[in-house]
């Protein structure tokens, strides 16, 4: 049996989780100087990964409570 909120808890940890990589891309990307090509890469794929996660985050709260 699946619980009936495992797809939301699914979603919360995953979007945590990339939240994290984020902030280490973004720090990595600043400590390689975003004038840097990998630096800039590191910091926009960072900022990427922040909004989207953020995103579902927030999506995910929104639509918790849908009925079935």
């Amino acid at each position: 049996m699946v619980h009936d909120d495992a797809w939301y808890h699914s979603t919360m940890i995953s979007s945590r989780q990339t939240l994290a990589a984020a902030e280490i891309a973004k720090a990595a990307g600043q400590t390689l100087g975003l004038d840097t090509p990998v630096g800039h890469r590191l910091a926009w794929g960072g900022a990427f990964l922040e909004r989207i996660s953020l995103d579902a985050l927030a999506s995910a709260e929104l639509w918790r409570d849908l009925p079935p």
